[in-house]
């Protein structure tokens, strides 16, 4: 069995499933909320963060072998990591630009930031703040550079990931503890940024044209000049796109079964190696046309035949953001292990199976991590959006709109 094996993805996914079934895991069960016709979306979200976990644990092996730290020259996991997160960022602009289209463009934008910070901030942080201990007991707790840079490359770390940096500290490549997952989160920031101008299109009638046009425009640009900002801007506007369709009533009539045919097919079609496709990129124009159809099959009610609405995927989608953020520290842990490393590197059967044990302890952690960082968090975010902003001020009537419960990442 060679390491690149994709049916190995498959068993993980299916132990992943088996074991977030189990009665064991109901304490991280959602409450429910009027946003059930998006729980599609949150299974979506649960695949994606394993599916990049799956592409970091190939990438792991080539690192352990060579110190390299490379993409998989397989074509599945080379695909699979920048397709998941493809689908986190449509998510992300299929739901935000939901909200400002519900509310015409308005909304409390108190609400929303506040409630960003509150989401994405502590987890964030928490991971941050694990990594470093775990650099620092790998430098051995001596100091490899003079403390000014050390402390300087740890403060540029904990800023919540505002600006893409990811410096090495005290010498130590620190980005590889996290998987060098948290690139990710500042293009969040700017997208939550971007909402402040873009509100107005959003109170506009024709505001699928402007959604679409722009979608036009960044694809042709990226491909024009080589861009992977436009590039991934192309991937929150798609899902702004296919959320201007369905608030202009503009959906798949098609039954589950046969959108969920459809969807499928979109989604296999990205890997195979069309030479439209050619050099294989998950971030290429071609994968994130196929994979807007897909994303628009599953807004329209596709739900992979039950797989995003099940119980399991459910559970997935709840924890998906401290397994996006926590993959990289359970992976460098497991394999610190001598025992584990050398049982795991003699074979690819032995990697995978230790890979798998790395899969459960991830989905335990970030169960744990869900519930004691994660809820209160964003629990406490909401009550302070709620306060007046001035004390003692008159509180003013409660305000329908979207932004009255932040949507979880």
């Amino acid at each position: 069995m060679a390491i690149a094996n994709p049916w190995t993805y498959f068993a993980l996914v299916a132990i992943a499933i088996g074991l977030t079934c189990l009665p064991v895991f109901r304490f991280v069960d959602a409450a429910p909320t009027v946003r059930a016709r998006f729980l599609a979306l949150d299974g979506l979200r649960g695949f994606a963060a394993l599916s990049v976990f799956a592409f970091h644990v190939v990438v792991t092996h080539g690192y352990i072998a060579t110190g390299a730290w490379e993409p998989p020259t397989s074509t599945f996991y080379a695909l699979l990591g920048p397709v998941s997160v493809s689908l986190f960022f449509m998510i992300t602009g299929f739901l935000f630009w939901t909200k400002l289209l519900s509310a015409a463009g308005g909304g409390s934008w108190r609400s929303l930031y506040v409630g960003r910070l509150f989401r994405i901030a502590p987890m964030y942080l928490f991971a941050v703040l694990a990594m470093l201990v775990i650099v620092l007991a790998k430098t051995e707790f001596v100091l490899r550079e003079p403390l000014r840079d050390v402390v300087g490359a740890a403060a540029q770390w904990l800023a919540l990931g505002i600006v893409n940096l990811q410096p090495d500290v005290n010498g130590y490549p620190a980005t590889h503890v996290l998987a060098g997952v948290t690139w990710t989160i500042s293009y969040e920031w700017a997208f939550y940024a971007s909402l402040l101008a873009t509100a107005v299109v959003a109170r506009s009638r024709v505001h699928l044209p402007l959604v679409a046009a722009a979608l036009v425009l960044c694809l042709a640009g990226k491909s024009l000049l080589d861009s992977s900002v436009l590039g991934f801007a192309a991937l929150f506007l798609s899902g702004m796109t296919v959320a201007s369709l369905l608030h202009a009533k503009k959906t798949l009539a098609l039954s589950n079964r046969l959108g969920s045919a459809l969807a499928l097919a979109c989604l296999l079609l990205i890997f195979v190696p069309w030479p439209l496709n050619a050099p294989l990129s998950g971030y290429g124009t071609f994968a994130a046309l196929l994979l807007a159809g897909f994303f628009y099959c599953v807004c329209s009610g596709a739900t992979l035949f039950g797989l995003l609405t099940a119980r399991a995927a459910q559970r997935l989608g709840s924890i998906s953001y401290s397994v996006y953020l926590m993959q990289g520290i359970v992976l460098t842990l497991v394999f610190a292990v001598p025992l584990l490393r050398e049982f795991a590197m003699r074979a690819p059967a032995n990697y995978w199976l230790v890979a798998m044990l790395g899969a459960c302890v991830l989905i335990a952690t970030a169960g744990v991590t869900f519930v004691c960082v994660e809820q209160p968090c964003i629990a406490f975010g909401k009550r302070l959006a709620r306060r007046p902003p001035v004390p003692d001020a008159v509180t003013p009537a409660p305000r329908v709109g979207p932004f009255a419960v932040p949507t979880q990442r």
